[in-house]
């Protein structure tokens, strides 16, 4: 009788197959979160999330309640360069915040509640009104205008037919 001569090797399981790739993929996206958060200046999230949606992982950076809170959210839309947001729906004293971007072919979402007017002050989009220059400012009169040569003399009176309230 012959015996085989060929070595045996271990197979992999087909279940061990499988995972490797999306752990593999898991972790890879929870290093796109890490460097993320390795960038932050102002405030690191309170939890962040590895979440599977469609068949491809994704990262949400949570950054709970406040200004301090909304201010990580504007900080993670610089670093991916994108615009926050605002929940335009919001009927309540509170507001949502969040930016959503795709990072490396990642989906990354960072959020935060806020009150409304902590929203409405950060996600102001104009600049605050600054003080005009001298140069800039219209020359003030030395004399103020003749009533006879303003305008408002020039605007006829409106009279009520009727009194209010019906008297007379």
């Amino acid at each position: 009788m012959e015996q085989a001569t060929q070595a045996t090797t271990p197979t992999a399981s087909t279940e061990t197959t499988a995972l490797a790739d999306p752990r593999a993929a898991y972790k890879r996206v929870a290093g796109i979160g890490d460097r993320i958060i390795d960038r932050l200046t102002t405030v690191v999230p309170n939890a962040v999330e590895v979440y599977r949606e469609a068949g491809a992982y994704g990262v949400r950076l949570h950054f709970g309640l406040g200004l301090t809170a909304g201010r990580g959210v504007l900080e993670v839309a610089r670093i991916a360069d994108v615009e926050a947001t605002r929940d335009p729906k919001s009927l309540s004293s509170e507001a949502w915040i969040e930016c959503r971007a795709t990072v490396e072919g990642v989906h990354l979402v960072a959020r935060a509640l806020l009150t409304q007017a902590d929203a409405d002050q950060l996600m102001q989009q104009t600049p605050p009104p600054s003080a005009p220059d001298e140069a800039d400012a219209a020359p003030a009169s030395e004399h103020p205008v003749p009533l006879g040569a303003s305008v408002l003399a020039h605007v006829p009176a409106i009279t009520p037919d009727e009194a209010i309230g019906g008297a007379q």
